[in-house]
């Protein structure tokens, strides 16, 4: 199993549609998410709120953990906010779990300045609604150490997915 982990942004839906392309299965958490909640993880966050959003993220990831799938994409807050985070310690303690039995866990990051184009803001914001690129930076500062912890970090800036697909097809032959 290769579990995709990364900030919004990071790529992991198009590497996982060239990973699914190669005839691997996907697993992933926003997916399941949509489907038990019938609506986006967006709606669930604006009309249930975040922390119900959290609650559905950690309860889809750990569906797709279970999955049995080839390759499972992780929502980028899957495993909490930070290291300290009680809450998103069962994800974590999963995604461990899995490593343990042999999985692999990628972490996939960019250029800020990439990952902030890819996640939308880039556009003009209303500074009535403060600076959701400061949050964005604040967050991943905050989650890079658990995206990070036992993981091959690949950088996703260049947007080169068959080539990504490559180097994490070379991971599973080194294991």
């Amino acid at each position: 199993m290769i579990i995709l982990v990364g900030p919004v942004g990071s790529g992991a839906g198009d590497l996982a549609a060239e990973l699914q392309g190669r005839g691997l299965t996907v697993a992933d958490s926003d997916a399941f998410l949509e489907q038990r909640e019938g609506m986006t993880g967006g709606d669930v966050a604006i009309f249930k709120g975040p922390e119900a959003y959290a609650d559905a993220e950690r309860v889809a990831s750990l569906e797709a953990l279970e999955s049995g799938a080839d390759v499972v994409v992780l929502g980028s807050g899957a495993l909490g906010k930070t290291a300290g985070d009680e809450k998103g310690s069962v994800v974590r303690d999963r995604l461990d779990a899995a490593v343990a039995e042999g999985a692999i866990k990628v972490f996939l990051t960019a250029e800020a300045k990439v990952l902030m184009n890819r996640a939308g803001l880039d556009l003009p914001r209303s500074v009535a609604i403060g600076s959701p690129r400061s949050t964005y930076l604040t967050q991943l500062k905050a989650r890079e150490l658990i995206y990070e912890a036992g993981a091959t970090k690949i950088d996703t800036t260049e947007g080169d997915w068959a080539a990504l697909a490559d180097a994490v097809m070379s991971l599973t032959e080194k294991s």
